[in-house]
Protein backbone atom coordinates (compact mmCIF):
# COMPACT_ATOMS: atom_id res chain seq x y z
CA UNK A 1 0.00 0.00 0.00
CA UNK A 2 1.58 3.24 -0.89
CA UNK A 3 0.93 4.79 2.43
CA UNK A 4 2.67 1.60 4.17
CA UNK A 5 5.41 2.24 1.44
CA UNK A 6 6.05 5.48 2.66
CA UNK A 7 6.83 4.62 6.00
CA UNK A 8 9.13 1.83 4.80
CA UNK A 9 11.29 4.00 2.82
CA UNK A 10 11.37 6.12 5.99
CA UNK A 11 12.26 3.06 8.08
CA UNK A 12 15.39 2.10 5.29
CA UNK A 13 16.58 5.51 5.70
CA UNK A 14 17.21 4.73 9.32
CA UNK A 15 18.46 1.23 9.27
CA UNK A 16 22.16 -0.26 9.22
CA UNK A 17 22.99 -2.89 6.47
CA UNK A 18 25.55 -5.44 7.59
CA UNK A 19 26.74 -6.77 3.90
CA UNK A 20 27.35 -10.45 3.86
CA UNK A 21 28.59 -11.19 0.67
CA UNK A 22 28.72 -9.71 -2.83
CA UNK A 23 30.38 -11.13 -5.15
CA UNK A 24 30.10 -12.33 -9.32
CA UNK A 25 28.99 -16.16 -9.50
CA UNK A 26 30.04 -17.45 -12.63
CA UNK A 27 28.16 -20.50 -12.59
CA UNK A 28 25.15 -21.67 -10.45
CA UNK A 29 26.14 -21.18 -6.76
CA UNK A 30 25.46 -23.92 -3.94
CA UNK A 31 22.46 -22.13 -2.70
CA UNK A 32 20.42 -21.47 -5.35
CA UNK A 33 20.32 -26.10 -5.53
CA UNK A 34 16.48 -25.54 -4.19
CA UNK A 35 17.98 -27.75 -1.25
CA UNK A 36 18.94 -24.87 1.08
CA UNK A 37 17.38 -22.44 3.00
CA UNK A 38 18.09 -18.30 2.51
CA UNK A 39 19.32 -17.27 5.64
CA UNK A 40 19.61 -13.20 4.73
CA UNK A 41 17.95 -10.97 1.99
CA UNK A 42 19.42 -11.56 -1.36
CA UNK A 43 19.46 -9.15 -4.48
CA UNK A 44 20.27 -11.30 -7.66
CA UNK A 45 21.53 -10.09 -10.96
CA UNK A 46 21.22 -11.99 -14.29
CA UNK A 47 24.05 -10.99 -16.36
CA UNK A 48 23.85 -13.70 -18.75
CA UNK A 49 22.82 -17.23 -19.59
CA UNK A 50 19.93 -18.94 -20.29
CA UNK A 51 17.58 -21.54 -18.05
CA UNK A 52 14.75 -21.40 -15.42
CA UNK A 53 14.30 -20.37 -12.20
CA UNK A 54 12.01 -21.86 -9.26
CA UNK A 55 11.43 -19.46 -6.26
CA UNK A 56 9.32 -20.93 -3.66
CA UNK A 57 8.11 -23.71 -6.22
CA UNK A 58 7.07 -20.60 -8.59
CA UNK A 59 9.12 -21.58 -11.72
CA UNK A 60 9.77 -18.41 -14.33
CA UNK A 61 12.18 -18.26 -17.07
CA UNK A 62 16.00 -16.89 -16.14
CA UNK A 63 16.22 -13.78 -18.59
CA UNK A 64 18.94 -11.65 -19.18
CA UNK A 65 19.16 -8.19 -17.27
CA UNK A 66 16.47 -9.77 -14.96
CA UNK A 67 16.81 -8.42 -10.67
CA UNK A 68 15.45 -11.02 -7.79
CA UNK A 69 14.58 -9.81 -4.08
CA UNK A 70 14.43 -13.05 -2.21
CA UNK A 71 14.65 -13.48 2.01
CA UNK A 72 15.51 -15.28 4.73
CA UNK A 73 13.26 -18.54 4.39
CA UNK A 74 13.19 -18.75 0.56
CA UNK A 75 14.31 -21.27 -1.89
CA UNK A 76 15.43 -20.83 -4.80
CA UNK A 77 16.69 -23.23 -7.82
CA UNK A 78 18.26 -22.01 -10.49
CA UNK A 79 18.70 -24.57 -13.59
CA UNK A 80 21.11 -23.76 -16.51
CA UNK A 81 20.24 -24.78 -20.00
CA UNK A 82 22.27 -24.58 -23.26
CA UNK A 83 26.05 -23.96 -23.92
CA UNK A 84 25.88 -20.27 -22.45
CA UNK A 85 27.97 -20.02 -19.49
CA UNK A 86 25.60 -18.47 -16.79
CA UNK A 87 26.90 -15.87 -14.91
CA UNK A 88 25.05 -13.72 -11.69
CA UNK A 89 25.75 -10.80 -9.78
CA UNK A 90 24.72 -11.47 -5.68
CA UNK A 91 24.75 -9.51 -2.85
CA UNK A 92 23.68 -10.50 0.23
CA UNK A 93 22.81 -8.31 3.77
CA UNK A 94 20.85 -8.37 6.58
CA UNK A 95 19.14 -5.22 7.73
CA UNK A 96 19.07 -3.99 10.90
CA UNK A 97 15.71 -1.48 11.89
CA UNK A 98 16.24 1.56 14.12
CA UNK A 99 13.84 -0.06 17.62
CA UNK A 100 14.27 2.79 20.03
CA UNK A 101 16.36 5.81 20.27
CA UNK A 102 17.29 7.75 23.71
CA UNK A 103 20.00 10.45 23.89
CA UNK A 104 23.00 8.68 24.37
CA UNK A 105 22.27 5.34 22.78
CA UNK A 106 20.61 3.61 19.59
CA UNK A 107 19.00 -0.06 19.53
CA UNK A 108 18.88 -1.71 16.23
CA UNK A 109 17.06 -5.03 15.12
CA UNK A 110 17.21 -7.09 12.47
CA UNK A 111 14.09 -6.68 9.99
CA UNK A 112 13.61 -9.29 7.09
CA UNK A 113 11.16 -7.52 5.03
CA UNK A 114 11.20 -6.04 1.65
CA UNK A 115 7.95 -4.85 -0.02
CA UNK A 116 8.95 -6.12 -3.20
CA UNK A 117 9.79 -9.81 -3.98
CA UNK A 118 10.99 -12.25 -6.50
CA UNK A 119 11.86 -10.66 -9.67
CA UNK A 120 11.72 -7.29 -9.67
CA UNK A 121 12.47 -5.18 -12.61
CA UNK A 122 14.96 -4.94 -15.69
CA UNK A 123 18.06 -3.21 -14.32
CA UNK A 124 19.33 0.20 -16.27
CA UNK A 125 22.79 0.79 -16.06
CA UNK A 126 22.71 2.81 -12.86
CA UNK A 127 21.28 0.03 -11.30
CA UNK A 128 23.98 -2.29 -13.14
CA UNK A 129 27.08 0.10 -11.71
CA UNK A 130 25.56 -0.06 -7.68
CA UNK A 131 25.91 -3.79 -7.81
CA UNK A 132 29.20 -3.98 -9.72
CA UNK A 133 30.92 -1.34 -7.07
CA UNK A 134 28.92 -2.98 -4.21
CA UNK A 135 31.12 -6.54 -5.75
CA UNK A 136 34.32 -4.16 -5.70
CA UNK A 137 33.97 -3.13 -2.02
CA UNK A 138 34.00 -7.20 -0.78
CA UNK A 139 35.86 -7.52 2.27
CA UNK A 140 35.43 -3.89 3.72
CA UNK A 141 35.76 -4.19 7.32
CA UNK A 142 33.08 -2.12 9.54
CA UNK A 143 34.99 1.61 10.39
CA UNK A 144 36.80 2.10 7.28
CA UNK A 145 35.86 4.64 4.35
CA UNK A 146 34.56 1.59 1.88
CA UNK A 147 32.45 0.19 4.80
CA UNK A 148 30.58 3.02 4.92
CA UNK A 149 30.55 3.63 1.58
CA UNK A 150 28.95 0.37 0.95
CA UNK A 151 26.08 0.41 3.22
CA UNK A 152 25.31 3.69 1.35
CA UNK A 153 25.19 2.39 -1.94
CA UNK A 154 23.05 -0.73 -0.51
CA UNK A 155 20.68 1.87 0.54
CA UNK A 156 20.75 3.74 -3.19
CA UNK A 157 19.78 0.24 -4.59
CA UNK A 158 17.51 -0.72 -2.60
CA UNK A 159 15.76 2.53 -2.39
CA UNK A 160 15.78 2.48 -6.60
CA UNK A 161 13.85 -0.93 -6.55
CA UNK A 162 10.94 0.59 -4.34
CA UNK A 163 11.03 3.13 -7.25
CA UNK A 164 9.37 -0.08 -9.04
CA UNK A 165 6.00 0.20 -7.62
CA UNK A 166 3.33 0.63 -9.45
CA UNK A 167 2.03 4.68 -9.97
CA UNK A 168 -1.13 6.27 -9.07
CA UNK A 169 -2.00 7.64 -12.09
CA UNK A 170 -1.39 3.91 -13.14
CA UNK A 171 -2.88 1.60 -11.31
CA UNK A 172 -6.50 1.17 -10.39
CA UNK A 173 -6.04 -1.29 -7.53
CA UNK A 174 -3.50 1.40 -6.19
CA UNK A 175 -6.03 3.71 -6.46
CA UNK A 176 -8.94 1.97 -4.97
CA UNK A 177 -6.66 1.67 -2.10
CA UNK A 178 -6.32 4.90 -1.75
CA UNK A 179 -9.31 5.70 -1.43
CA UNK A 180 -10.06 2.99 1.55
CA UNK A 181 -7.33 4.95 3.38
CA UNK A 182 -9.07 8.04 3.17
CA UNK A 183 -11.92 6.55 4.30
CA UNK A 184 -10.30 4.56 7.11
CA UNK A 185 -8.61 7.98 8.44
CA UNK A 186 -12.25 10.06 7.84
CA UNK A 187 -15.32 7.80 8.65
CA UNK A 188 -16.69 9.92 11.27
CA UNK A 189 -17.21 12.35 9.17
CA UNK A 190 -20.25 13.44 6.39
CA UNK A 191 -18.31 11.46 3.04
CA UNK A 192 -19.48 11.99 0.16
CA UNK A 193 -18.91 8.96 -2.65
CA UNK A 194 -18.42 11.25 -5.63
CA UNK A 195 -15.61 13.05 -3.77
CA UNK A 196 -13.94 9.43 -2.89
CA UNK A 197 -14.33 8.52 -6.68
CA UNK A 198 -12.73 11.79 -7.77
CA UNK A 199 -10.00 11.23 -4.80
CA UNK A 200 -9.30 8.43 -7.11
CA UNK A 201 -9.71 9.25 -10.32
CA UNK A 202 -12.76 6.96 -10.56
CA UNK A 203 -16.15 7.81 -12.69
CA UNK A 204 -18.63 7.35 -9.37
CA UNK A 205 -20.74 4.66 -10.77
CA UNK A 206 -17.97 2.28 -12.24
CA UNK A 207 -16.27 3.09 -8.60
CA UNK A 208 -19.09 1.60 -6.72
CA UNK A 209 -18.55 -1.45 -8.99
CA UNK A 210 -14.80 -1.83 -9.27
CA UNK A 211 -15.22 -1.03 -4.85
CA UNK A 212 -18.02 -4.38 -4.35
CA UNK A 213 -15.87 -6.43 -6.62
CA UNK A 214 -12.54 -6.18 -4.38
CA UNK A 215 -14.22 -5.75 -1.06
CA UNK A 216 -17.25 -7.58 -1.09
CA UNK A 217 -19.44 -4.85 -0.66
CA UNK A 218 -20.22 -1.19 -1.78
CA UNK A 219 -18.52 1.72 -0.47
CA UNK A 220 -21.34 2.92 1.86
CA UNK A 221 -21.90 -0.21 3.42
CA UNK A 222 -17.86 -0.11 3.89
CA UNK A 223 -18.53 3.21 5.65
CA UNK A 224 -21.35 2.21 7.69
CA UNK A 225 -19.68 -1.33 9.00
CA UNK A 226 -16.40 0.84 9.85
CA UNK A 227 -18.46 2.93 12.19
CA UNK A 228 -20.64 0.23 13.49
CA UNK A 229 -17.14 -1.27 14.66
CA UNK A 230 -15.80 1.64 15.96
CA UNK A 231 -18.51 1.79 18.39
CA UNK A 232 -18.52 -2.00 19.27
CA UNK A 233 -14.86 -1.16 20.36
CA UNK A 234 -15.83 1.55 22.22
CA UNK A 235 -18.35 0.08 23.94
CA UNK A 236 -16.27 -2.65 24.46
CA UNK A 237 -13.43 -0.98 26.27
CA UNK A 238 -14.52 1.92 27.64
CA UNK A 239 -17.47 3.46 29.98
CA UNK A 240 -18.72 6.44 27.54
CA UNK A 241 -22.24 7.01 27.15
CA UNK A 242 -23.69 5.72 24.00
CA UNK A 243 -24.73 9.12 22.66
CA UNK A 244 -20.58 10.24 23.01
CA UNK A 245 -19.98 7.00 21.04
CA UNK A 246 -22.42 7.63 18.39
CA UNK A 247 -21.49 11.13 17.89
CA UNK A 248 -17.75 10.04 17.56
CA UNK A 249 -18.55 7.43 15.27
CA UNK A 250 -20.22 9.76 12.66
CA UNK A 251 -23.97 9.61 14.04
CA UNK A 252 -25.73 12.89 15.39
CA UNK A 253 -28.45 11.15 15.72
CA UNK A 254 -28.49 8.91 19.27
CA UNK A 255 -31.48 6.44 18.00
CA UNK A 256 -30.83 6.77 14.60
CA UNK A 257 -27.47 5.12 15.25
CA UNK A 258 -29.44 2.81 17.92
CA UNK A 259 -31.34 1.37 15.15
CA UNK A 260 -28.46 1.00 12.64
CA UNK A 261 -26.28 -1.11 15.20
CA UNK A 262 -29.24 -3.10 16.16
CA UNK A 263 -29.66 -3.78 12.32
CA UNK A 264 -25.95 -4.81 11.63
CA UNK A 265 -25.42 -6.69 14.90
CA UNK A 266 -28.49 -7.80 15.92
CA UNK A 267 -28.41 -6.40 19.81
CA UNK A 268 -28.72 -2.30 20.89
CA UNK A 269 -25.18 -1.05 22.01
CA UNK A 270 -26.29 -1.56 25.64
CA UNK A 271 -26.82 -4.95 25.32
CA UNK A 272 -23.94 -5.55 23.18
CA UNK A 273 -21.92 -4.32 25.62
CA UNK A 274 -22.69 -6.91 28.25
CA UNK A 275 -22.88 -9.98 25.49
CA UNK A 276 -21.15 -13.30 27.62
CA UNK A 277 -20.44 -15.21 24.96
CA UNK A 278 -18.14 -13.73 21.89
CA UNK A 279 -17.21 -15.07 18.41
CA UNK A 280 -13.95 -13.73 18.56
CA UNK A 281 -10.35 -14.10 16.31
CA UNK A 282 -6.99 -13.44 17.28
CA UNK A 283 -4.78 -12.58 15.11
CA UNK A 284 -1.77 -12.39 17.84
CA UNK A 285 -0.31 -16.45 18.89
CA UNK A 286 0.08 -14.89 22.18
CA UNK A 287 -3.23 -13.58 22.76
CA UNK A 288 -4.54 -16.84 21.01
CA UNK A 289 -3.02 -18.45 23.91
CA UNK A 290 -4.64 -16.50 26.51
CA UNK A 291 -7.67 -17.13 24.96
CA UNK A 292 -7.25 -20.83 25.12
CA UNK A 293 -6.14 -20.67 28.38
CA UNK A 294 -9.39 -19.19 29.80
CA UNK A 295 -11.53 -21.89 28.50
CA UNK A 296 -12.42 -19.77 25.24
CA UNK A 297 -11.72 -21.09 21.75
CA UNK A 298 -11.53 -18.23 19.02
CA UNK A 299 -12.67 -19.40 15.45
CA UNK A 300 -9.36 -18.60 13.93
CA UNK A 301 -6.26 -17.59 15.13
CA UNK A 302 -2.70 -17.48 14.60
CA UNK A 303 -1.37 -20.40 17.01
CA UNK A 304 1.89 -21.41 18.04
CA UNK A 305 2.40 -25.17 16.61
CA UNK A 306 2.73 -26.04 20.23
CA UNK A 307 -0.93 -25.52 21.51
CA UNK A 308 -3.51 -28.31 20.74
CA UNK A 309 -6.42 -25.54 20.04
CA UNK A 310 -8.40 -26.98 17.22
CA UNK A 311 -9.45 -23.62 15.49
CA UNK A 312 -9.14 -22.16 11.71
CA UNK A 313 -5.43 -21.50 11.78
CA UNK A 314 -4.60 -17.96 10.28
CA UNK A 315 -1.27 -16.79 8.55
CA UNK A 316 -0.57 -13.48 9.42
CA UNK A 317 2.11 -10.98 9.86
CA UNK A 318 4.43 -11.32 13.60
CA UNK A 319 5.38 -7.59 13.16
CA UNK A 320 4.20 -4.19 11.36
CA UNK A 321 6.96 -4.57 8.81
CA UNK A 322 5.62 -7.93 7.81
CA UNK A 323 3.51 -7.88 4.82
CA UNK A 324 -0.58 -9.15 5.30
CA UNK A 325 -1.36 -11.81 2.94
CA UNK A 326 -4.55 -13.10 4.67
CA UNK A 327 -7.37 -13.05 2.60
CA UNK A 328 -10.57 -11.28 3.63
CA UNK A 329 -12.77 -14.57 2.71
CA UNK A 330 -12.32 -16.10 6.34
CA UNK A 331 -13.04 -13.21 8.60
CA UNK A 332 -16.56 -12.42 6.55
CA UNK A 333 -16.88 -16.10 6.89
CA UNK A 334 -16.82 -16.18 10.77
CA UNK A 335 -18.45 -12.87 11.10
CA UNK A 336 -16.62 -12.70 14.69
CA UNK A 337 -18.08 -10.22 17.58
CA UNK A 338 -14.50 -9.25 18.43
CA UNK A 339 -10.96 -9.37 16.83
CA UNK A 340 -8.04 -8.77 18.91
CA UNK A 341 -4.18 -8.30 18.34
CA UNK A 342 -0.95 -7.27 19.46
CA UNK A 343 -1.01 -3.21 19.29
CA UNK A 344 1.97 -3.54 16.52
CA UNK A 345 0.00 -5.02 14.02
CA UNK A 346 -3.26 -2.76 14.50
CA UNK A 347 -2.39 -0.53 11.78
CA UNK A 348 -2.30 -3.42 9.08
CA UNK A 349 -5.44 -5.36 10.75
CA UNK A 350 -7.63 -1.90 10.82
CA UNK A 351 -6.62 -1.52 7.03
CA UNK A 352 -7.40 -4.83 6.09
CA UNK A 353 -10.46 -5.92 8.36
CA UNK A 354 -11.78 -3.14 10.71
CA UNK A 355 -15.33 -3.29 8.07
CA UNK A 356 -15.92 -7.06 9.20
CA UNK A 357 -15.22 -6.52 13.26
CA UNK A 358 -14.43 -4.29 15.57
CA UNK A 359 -10.68 -4.70 16.58
CA UNK A 360 -8.95 -4.02 19.78
CA UNK A 361 -5.60 -4.57 20.60
CA UNK A 362 -3.74 -5.33 23.60
CA UNK A 363 -0.95 -3.49 24.63
CA UNK A 364 2.22 -5.96 23.95
CA UNK A 365 5.56 -3.94 25.34
CA UNK A 366 4.04 -2.11 27.84
CA UNK A 367 1.93 -4.61 29.53
CA UNK A 368 3.16 -7.75 31.15
CA UNK A 369 2.13 -11.39 30.54
CA UNK A 370 -0.65 -11.08 33.75
CA UNK A 371 -1.97 -7.64 32.70
CA UNK A 372 -2.25 -9.67 28.62
CA UNK A 373 -4.35 -11.89 30.83
CA UNK A 374 -6.41 -9.73 33.20
CA UNK A 375 -6.90 -7.30 29.73
CA UNK A 376 -8.21 -10.31 27.49
CA UNK A 377 -10.18 -12.14 30.40
CA UNK A 378 -11.94 -8.48 30.31
CA UNK A 379 -13.22 -8.79 27.10
CA UNK A 380 -14.68 -11.89 26.77
CA UNK A 381 -15.97 -12.24 30.73
CA UNK A 382 -13.26 -14.90 31.88
CA UNK A 383 -12.00 -13.10 34.88
CA UNK A 384 -12.70 -16.19 37.18
CA UNK A 385 -10.81 -18.16 34.99
CA UNK A 386 -7.72 -15.90 34.92
CA UNK A 387 -7.79 -15.00 38.69
CA UNK A 388 -7.86 -19.13 39.13
CA UNK A 389 -5.22 -19.76 36.51
CA UNK A 390 -2.92 -16.89 38.03
CA UNK A 391 -3.18 -18.25 41.83
CA UNK A 392 -2.40 -21.71 40.68
CA UNK A 393 0.78 -20.20 38.55
CA UNK A 394 1.90 -18.50 41.40
CA UNK A 395 1.78 -21.89 43.71
CA UNK A 396 3.04 -23.71 41.52
CA UNK A 397 6.53 -21.09 41.23
CA UNK A 398 6.17 -20.98 44.86
CA UNK A 399 7.16 -24.41 45.25
CA UNK A 400 10.02 -24.51 43.02
CA UNK A 401 11.61 -21.27 45.02
CA UNK A 402 11.32 -23.02 47.69
CA UNK A 403 13.48 -26.33 46.00
CA UNK A 404 15.86 -24.22 44.27
CA UNK A 405 16.85 -22.20 47.78
CA UNK A 406 17.81 -25.50 48.92
CA UNK A 407 19.31 -26.73 46.13
CA UNK A 408 21.80 -23.96 44.38
CA UNK A 409 20.90 -21.03 46.92
CA UNK A 410 20.77 -17.24 45.31
CA UNK A 411 22.55 -17.57 42.01
CA UNK A 412 23.03 -14.85 39.38
CA UNK A 413 21.58 -16.13 35.77
CA UNK A 414 22.73 -14.34 32.71
CA UNK A 415 20.68 -15.09 29.44
CA UNK A 416 21.57 -14.80 25.78
CA UNK A 417 20.02 -15.59 22.66
CA UNK A 418 22.38 -16.61 19.68
CA UNK A 419 20.17 -16.48 16.61
CA UNK A 420 21.73 -15.96 12.86
CA UNK A 421 24.09 -13.12 13.49
CA UNK A 422 22.25 -11.86 16.17
CA UNK A 423 23.63 -11.68 20.44
CA UNK A 424 21.03 -10.34 22.96
CA UNK A 425 21.13 -10.91 26.50
CA UNK A 426 17.44 -10.33 27.58
CA UNK A 427 15.49 -9.24 31.09
CA UNK A 428 12.56 -10.41 32.74
CA UNK A 429 10.23 -10.83 29.35
CA UNK A 430 10.31 -13.91 26.87
CA UNK A 431 13.00 -16.20 28.25
CA UNK A 432 13.77 -13.95 31.41
CA UNK A 433 10.08 -13.96 32.77
CA UNK A 434 10.57 -17.83 34.47
CA UNK A 435 13.81 -16.84 35.41
CA UNK A 436 13.54 -13.29 36.86
CA UNK A 437 10.14 -13.19 37.90
CA UNK A 438 8.69 -16.50 38.96
CA UNK A 439 11.95 -17.63 40.25
CA UNK A 440 13.00 -14.41 41.56
CA UNK A 441 17.14 -15.04 40.58
CA UNK A 442 19.13 -12.41 39.92
CA UNK A 443 20.13 -10.84 36.97
CA UNK A 444 23.65 -9.77 35.77
CA UNK A 445 24.22 -5.89 36.74
CA UNK A 446 23.90 -4.68 33.54
CA UNK A 447 20.41 -6.50 33.17
CA UNK A 448 19.60 -5.40 36.71
CA UNK A 449 19.97 -1.94 35.70
CA UNK A 450 17.81 -1.82 33.05
CA UNK A 451 14.74 -3.54 34.21
CA UNK A 452 14.53 -1.24 37.06
CA UNK A 453 14.08 1.36 34.36
CA UNK A 454 10.70 -0.26 33.93
CA UNK A 455 7.45 -1.64 35.76
CA UNK A 456 8.63 -5.10 35.96
CA UNK A 457 8.02 -7.20 32.79
CA UNK A 458 7.63 -4.09 30.71
CA UNK A 459 9.57 -1.42 28.68
CA UNK A 460 12.90 -3.32 28.41
CA UNK A 461 12.86 -7.16 26.77
CA UNK A 462 16.52 -7.49 25.38
CA UNK A 463 19.93 -5.73 24.28
CA UNK A 464 22.02 -6.60 21.42
CA UNK A 465 25.86 -7.58 22.21
CA UNK A 466 28.73 -8.27 20.60
CA UNK A 467 30.53 -11.82 21.35
CA UNK A 468 33.50 -9.60 23.34
CA UNK A 469 30.85 -7.79 25.43
CA UNK A 470 29.82 -10.91 26.91
CA UNK A 471 32.49 -10.06 29.65
CA UNK A 472 29.91 -7.20 31.32
CA UNK A 473 27.35 -9.91 31.54
CA UNK A 474 28.76 -12.20 34.43
CA UNK A 475 26.90 -14.71 35.87
CA UNK A 476 26.70 -17.95 37.76
CA UNK A 477 24.82 -19.58 35.28
CA UNK A 478 24.66 -18.96 31.75
CA UNK A 479 21.22 -20.34 29.62
CA UNK A 480 21.63 -19.29 25.78
CA UNK A 481 18.76 -20.13 23.77
CA UNK A 482 19.33 -20.47 19.97
CA UNK A 483 17.44 -22.04 16.98
CA UNK A 484 19.40 -24.75 14.95
CA UNK A 485 22.73 -26.39 14.77
CA UNK A 486 24.75 -23.75 13.43
CA UNK A 487 24.16 -21.34 15.97
CA UNK A 488 25.16 -23.77 18.37
CA UNK A 489 28.36 -24.10 16.96
CA UNK A 490 28.85 -20.43 17.05
CA UNK A 491 28.59 -20.19 20.71
CA UNK A 492 31.31 -23.35 20.75
CA UNK A 493 33.66 -21.52 18.91
CA UNK A 494 33.40 -18.42 20.71
CA UNK A 495 33.83 -20.29 24.37
CA UNK A 496 36.93 -22.17 22.89
CA UNK A 497 38.59 -19.06 21.02
CA UNK A 498 37.59 -15.91 22.33
CA UNK A 499 38.93 -15.15 25.76
CA UNK A 500 36.17 -13.08 27.04
CA UNK A 501 33.76 -16.21 26.55
CA UNK A 502 36.53 -18.58 28.16
CA UNK A 503 36.70 -16.58 31.02
CA UNK A 504 33.35 -15.61 31.97
CA UNK A 505 31.96 -17.70 35.26
CA UNK A 506 29.23 -19.77 33.99
CA UNK A 507 31.95 -20.88 30.81
CA UNK A 508 34.63 -22.01 33.79
CA UNK A 509 32.52 -23.82 36.06
CA UNK A 510 30.68 -25.56 32.89
CA UNK A 511 27.00 -24.36 33.46
CA UNK A 512 26.18 -23.42 30.71
CA UNK A 513 22.96 -24.79 29.12
CA UNK A 514 21.52 -24.48 25.42
CA UNK A 515 18.08 -23.95 25.30
CA UNK A 516 15.27 -23.94 21.91
CA UNK A 517 14.97 -20.94 21.23
CA UNK A 518 11.37 -21.53 19.68
CA UNK A 519 9.92 -22.82 22.98
CA UNK A 520 11.67 -20.12 24.98
CA UNK A 521 10.44 -17.35 23.32
CA UNK A 522 6.67 -17.64 23.80
CA UNK A 523 5.79 -15.48 26.06
CA UNK A 524 2.28 -16.88 27.16
CA UNK A 525 0.41 -18.86 29.40
CA UNK A 526 1.32 -22.25 28.05
CA UNK A 527 4.67 -21.11 27.61
CA UNK A 528 5.43 -19.70 31.11
CA UNK A 529 4.07 -23.15 32.39
CA UNK A 530 6.38 -25.57 30.75
CA UNK A 531 9.48 -22.69 30.72
CA UNK A 532 8.71 -22.82 34.73
CA UNK A 533 9.18 -27.02 35.09
CA UNK A 534 12.39 -26.89 32.69
CA UNK A 535 14.59 -23.59 34.17
CA UNK A 536 13.85 -25.35 37.05
CA UNK A 537 14.64 -29.08 36.28
CA UNK A 538 18.19 -27.73 34.55
CA UNK A 539 19.25 -25.42 37.62
CA UNK A 540 18.92 -28.20 39.90
CA UNK A 541 20.83 -30.48 37.20
CA UNK A 542 23.96 -28.25 37.71
CA UNK A 543 24.34 -27.56 41.20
Amino acid sequence: MMRNLSEFKMKLVHSRFEIIESTKFPEVPEWANGDRILTHQMVLFVMMGDGGLFHNGQYEALERDALYMFMPGDRVQICAQGEKPIQLYGVSFDRYALTNKTTNRMEYAREDFFPLQGRVKTVGNHTLRIIALLISLQGAKTGEPRHFQGQQLLLELLDGLLECTPTKSGDAAVRLQETIEYMLDHYQENIQMSEIAALGQFHPSYYSQIFKQIMKKTPIAFITDLRINKAKELLLTTKKPVSDIAASVGFNDEFYFSRRFKRKSGYSPSVFARKREMTTISLSSPYSDHLYTLGHIPRAAQIYRSIPMKTQELHLPEHASDPWNAGREIFMKVKPDLIVCKDNVLAKAQEHINDIAPIVSIPWSSQDIYQHMQTIAGLVHRQESAKHWLEEYERRAETWRKKLRGSVGSPTVALCVCRGRELRMYGARNIGHVFYRSLNLAAPDRISRQMKRYPAGTGFTWTSISPDEIQYYEADFLFIAVENASDKQRVFHWMRSNPFWSSHPAVRKQRVTFINWEKWMMYSPSGIQSQLDEAAYLLMLQR
